[in-house]
C-alpha cells in the first residue's frame, strides 16, 4: 500500500536559505539546555500536569528571537510560548518549536531528550512542514529532513560527520523492535488491549520513545514507533526527518498525524499495514 505523505517540497533556494538558520536555531536551544542538564534544575507543573523547566522556556525564548530578528513576517508555534501569526504575501512561513521533547528524561536526567523544529510553510491552503530537525544534545546529534532525503549530523567525542539516513527494512512484527514512550497501562498514556497484542508479538519491546524513538527508526535502529496521543508541537519536526529517510509517518487510523494527532512510523510496506491493522482490529 502506498502511504500518503505530508512532507511538502521544499525548493533549493528555501534549503539553501532555512537549512543553516535551522541548524542556527537547534545551537541557540543546545545553549540554554545543556548547562542546566544534570544540574538538578527546578520543575514547575503545567495546567496540563506535565513537567516544565526554565531550560524548556529559555531554549524557545532564544530561538523565538532569532525568528523575530531575522524573519519578522513568519508564524511561531511554540509549546510554551504559544502562538505569533504570520502575515505578509503567499507563501508565508511558520516555525514549530518544541525546545525539549521528553521534558520528563530531561529531568530524570536520562539522555533520550531531544528539540524539535520544524518549518512550515502556506501557499494559501494550509501550513505543511518542509524542514525539520531532531537533536539531541546531549548526544551531540542532530537529524535534519525535507522531502527526498535527511541527513545525521554528528559532532561529538572529537568526531564531525554528516552521513545520509535511511530506514532498515522489516516486514514482520514478529522481527521488529517496537518502542513507545510509555507503556500503555500507565496514567500518561493511551492505550488497550490490541497494544499488548503487538507488544507480544515484537522480537523486541522497548520504552525508548518521545523523539527518540522516531529518530531510531529513521535511522535504522529500530523499526516502529507509536504514540497514541501527541501534540502538533511533537509531530510536525517528526515528519520531514522520517519521510526523508523513507520512512512513513501515519495517525494511528492511518491517517494525517498532524490532524489526528497520533503517530504510527515504520519503514512502511507491509509491516506498516500489519501496524494499523492491529491497532485497529
Amino acid at each position: 500500500m502506498n502511504y500518503p505523505r505530508f512532507t511538502k517540497p521544499s525548493t533549493p533556494e528555501e534549503r539553501d536559505e532555512f537549512l543553516p538558520f535551522l541548524k542556527r536555531l537547534a545551537d541557540a536551544a543546545l545553549k540554554v539546555i545543556l548547562p542546566n542538564f544534570l544540574a538538578g534544575i527546578r520543575v514547575d507543573e503545567k495546567s496540563n500536569h506535565t513537567p516544565v523547566t526554565l531550560a524548556d522556556r529559555g531554549a524557545e525564548s532564544a530561538m523565538r528571537r532569532m525568528i523575530e530578528e531575522n524573519y519578522p513576517q513568519h508564524g511561531i508555534y511554540g509549546e510554551e510560548l504559544g502562538i505569533k501569526e504570520a502575515f505578509g504575501p503567499f507563501p508565508r512561513y511558520r516555525w514549530i518549536l518544541d525546545p525539549i521533547d521528553g521534558t520528563r528524561a530531561f529531568i530524570s536526567n536520562s539522555f533520550h531528550f531531544g528539540n524539535l523544529i520544524a518549518l512550515e510553510r502556506d501557499e494559501g491552503n494550509g501550513f505543511g512542514p518542509i524542514l525539520s530537525s531532531i537533536a539531541f544534545p546531549a548526544a551531540g546529534i542532530r537529524a535534519v529532513g525535507w522531502q527526498g532525503g535527511a541527513v545525521l549530523h554528528r559532532n561529538a567525542l572529537g568526531i564531525t560527520s554528516e552521513n545520509p539516513m535511511k530506514v532498515r527494512e522489516c516486514n514482520r512484527v514478529e522481527d521488529a523492535t517496537l518502542l513507545v514512550t510509555s507503556h500503555w497501562t500507565t496514567s500518561e498514556q493511551v492505550g488497550d488491549s490490541r497494544m499488548q497484542t503487538l507488544i507480544d508479538r515484537a522480537k523486541l519491546y522497548r520504552t525508548w520513545g518521545d523523539c527518540f524513538g522516531y529518530f531510531a527508526v529513521a535511522s535504522g535502529g529500530a523499526d516502529i514507533m507509536i504514540d497514541p496521543d501527541l501534540s502538533y508541537w511533537d509531530v510536525a519536526a517528526l515528519i520531514p526527518v522520517v519521510e526523508g529517510a523513507g520512512g512513513v509517518i501515519t495517525s494511528t487510523s492511518g491517517g494525517n498525524p498532524l490532524k489526528e494527532k497520533s503517530a504510527v512510523c515504520t519503514a512502511g510496506g507491509a509491516l506498516h499495514e500489519e501496524v494499523l491493522r492491529a491497532l485497529n482490529a
